[in-house]
């Protein structure tokens, strides 16, 4: 690990040469530079997938190791102790507009690295959190999103615990969407967007039929057992429904 403060990028200084390197992958998400700090599980996930995106990623992290693994994945890299604020000056973080901070366990170093990204005046701030008193730390010392992926998680496998779901995810408070085979009552015939929503509150979205393909829902469809759906509401509303 690097002395506080310190600096050691390996592959470029600064942002100097972080604008206008390589790209990878044929699609690109057309965003500007995004430096991660941190390079777990967590943080190196979301290095590695923007740099698939043709996003142009600065890493950082206080391990030699962790730095060097993915010195050849992302644009540039640096080993930094980003609790001290004169390492990121040094490292230009206050020209990036977006800065994710995947570290989780580390509570304090969590907490100034926040603190320091603030200060810099960095305008779109993303961190993990492990718990609901991390998240709430970071929300008032001005991190902009508070993720918390464990919980997330643990969210997500309860439901698909029960069989019926072969995928879920949260969208927003009490709103999500899930994938499953059609339950009985939507194979009797014609299935109708606006009696289901008024009887059910769901909705099915999408499609898949046996050739594979995912299509939009057309009011009116019929389905079939080897069909799979793509349906939203609320969790309660959504299990209650799987179950007929």
């Amino acid at each position: 690990m690097s002395p506080a403060g310190s600096t050691t990028p390996q592959k470029g200084p600064s942002l100097v040469n972080f604008h206008g390197s390589r790209l990878r992958g044929a699609q690109r998400m057309n965003i500007p530079p995004v430096a991660v700090i941190g390079l777990g599980r967590f943080g190196g996930a979301i290095a590695q997938e923007l740099t698939r995106y043709g996003v142009e990623v600065l890493g950082i992290d206080a391990d030699e190791r962790l730095v060097r693994e993915y010195a050849p994945l992302l644009t540039d890299v640096a080993v930094a102790d980003t609790t001290d604020l004169e390492a990121l000056r040094q490292l230009g973080l206050e020209e990036v507009q977006r800065t994710v901070i995947g570290i989780g366990s580390a509570l304090e170093a969590s907490i100034l690295t926040a603190s320091n990204l603030v200060d810099l005046g960095v305008p779109d701030i993303w961190a993990k959190a492990d718990s609901e008193s991390h998240a709430r730390i970071l929300q008032r010392l001005g991190v902009h999103h508070v993720v918390r992926p464990e919980h997330d998680t643990g969210r997500r496998v309860a439901h698909l615990l029960g069989g019926r779901f072969q995928d879920f995810a949260e969208l927003a408070e009490n709103y999500g969407v899930i994938k499953m085979v059609p339950p009985r009552v939507l194979l009797s015939g014609p299935c109708n967007a606006a009696p289901l929503w008024e009887k059910y509150r769901v909705q099915v979205v999408s499609v898949r039929n046996s050739n594979g393909e995912w299509q939009p829902f057309v009011p009116g469809q019929e389905l079939s057992p080897s069909d799979l759906i793509v349906m939203a509401g609320a969790p309660d509303d959504l299990e209650r429904f799987s179950q007929l």
